[in-house]
């Protein structure tokens, strides 16, 4: 049987994209944009507007953490596309 490791339930990724973005470390990752997207790159940001935590990919991508789907191989507990 295939697992696969994922947040606990009601968790954020906020610490561990604040962590890659601490040690310059690449992302790969699912967040929803009108459909299941794939993005990857450096985060080059960390932020907060209109009461959300954002992500800025270096290719200028501002992504909402709370619409992260996976990054890096670790998804979140109610995510089920595949």
């Amino acid at each position: 049987m295939d697992q696969r490791e994922t947040l606990p339930p009601r968790a954020s990724f906020y610490e561990l994209v604040l962590s890659l973005y601490q040690q310059k470390q690449k992302a790969a990752l699912l967040y929803e944009d009108k459909g299941v997207t794939r993005a990857s790159g450096l985060i080059t940001s960390v932020f907060t507007k209109e009461g959300r935590h954002y992500m800025q990919l270096d290719n200028q991508l501002e992504i909402p953490i709370d619409q992260i789907h996976a990054i890096n191989g670790l998804f979140s507990s109610d995510y089920s596309e595949c």
